[in-house]
């Protein structure tokens, strides 16, 4: 038998603490999570009606579609379009075209 006598010291009282995480009310972007959400879910609706209306794209392809563009699930995006409804019906109405969504979300492709 061999031992090993190794010796680590005293421990700091400080090493025993909990460290929590700490969180912030602004993103890198200078807009709260809430804000972020918004806006996405915004951006989302806009892609529903272009994906749907613009290209007739079957509702069902239509939300797969979303959840690669968006990393979310398919519940995250019907929960979205039924909370966005209003917004959905205003772009109906005006029948928005794909140019003037491109203007309004220029990082996404709208051809």
């Amino acid at each position: 038998y061999y031992g090993l006598f190794i010796t680590f010291g005293a421990m700091d009282e400080r090493n025993n603490k909990i460290r929590r995480r700490t969180r912030s009310n602004v993103g890198y972007d200078g807009l709260s999570r809430a804000d972020r959400i918004t806006r996405r879910n915004r951006v989302l609706v806009a892609r529903w009606y272009y994906w749907t209306e613009c290209r007739r794209l079957r509702s069902d392809d239509a939300i797969d579609r979303l959840c690669d563009e968006f990393f979310v699930e398919s519940r995250t995006v019907t929960n979205t379009l039924l909370e966005w409804d209003g917004y959905f019906r205003e772009l109906m109405e005006q029948r928005t075209s794909c140019r003037a969504l491109a203007r309004e979300y220029e990082s996404f492709n709208w051809s």
